[in-house]
């Protein structure tokens, strides 16, 4: 019998909850300093990044976190995250070194909480979290923008709403097509669904678009608006 199999589970997520979070500051420490030195994080570091965080289940792995902060370092203008998670603090602090601006919606409040409490603590002033609702749009629910005034878009990391909110996330492209400047990208993550390969089809046909698929662990879509 394996020593795991003695402890109980409640017991064991607490281990793993205490380990996660001496993991997680060291870690978090070590991507700023390359982020400061202009330097692409090694892939041990990004992994050490999605345990510390500790939402595994829910949180983009590696090859997506990868590409969202090479992307982020090679690009201009506003970040836009349809979503929020580990990418919010990762990217923001990139956003904040290069003196740029990132918007986050959320319709979890709980969890936008979570995130604004890590932006506080680590004095990350380049985000700005929207919690907002989800609101029935006609052929697709998307977050509720009332009232909020978007920049020129450089990056978008679209990963929500969840794959089962009417239309899935097709929303974005359609609310934010003006915003999105010649030579934007939108990053696709879960593409191995059908239902996100199947919007990057329909979006294709609403804007020209150069598609790249990546990720062997975590498959997704680079599409760059030209």
């Amino acid at each position: 019998m394996r020593v795991q199999d003695i402890i109980p589970i409640s017991i064991r997520k607490s281990l793993l909850k205490i380990h996660q979070s001496t993991v997680w500051p060291k870690a978090l420490k070590a991507y700023k300093e390359c982020i400061a030195a202009n330097q692409m994080p090694s892939e041990e570091l990004i992994k050490k990044l999605v345990y510390g965080w500790g939402n595994q289940g829910f949180s983009a792995q590696i090859d997506y976190i990868k590409t969202c902060i090479d992307k982020t370092m090679k690009s201009e203008g506003l970040i836009f995250e349809c979503g929020s998670g580990l990418s919010t603090i990762l990217l923001g602090i990139i956003a904040q070194k290069q003196g740029r601006k990132m918007v986050s919606f959320e319709h979890i409040d709980f969890w936008a909480a979570r995130i604004q409490k890590e932006l506080d603590k680590n004095q990350m002033t380049a985000n700005t979290i929207y919690t907002r609702g989800l609101k029935d749009y006609g052929a697709f629910a998307w977050y509720d923008i009332d009232g909020f005034q978007c920049e020129p878009i450089g990056l978008c990391i679209c990963d929500a709403p969840p794959g089962n909110t009417k239309g899935g996330r097709r929303g974005f492209l359609y609310l934010f097509r003006e915003y999105l400047k010649t030579g934007a990208i939108i990053l696709v993550d879960d593409t191995i669904r059908e239902d996100e390969q199947l919007m990057i089809q329909e979006w294709e046909k609403e804007l020209p678009m150069s598609i790249e698929f990546s990720g062997v662990f975590d498959p997704h879509a680079i599409l760059r608006i030209y």
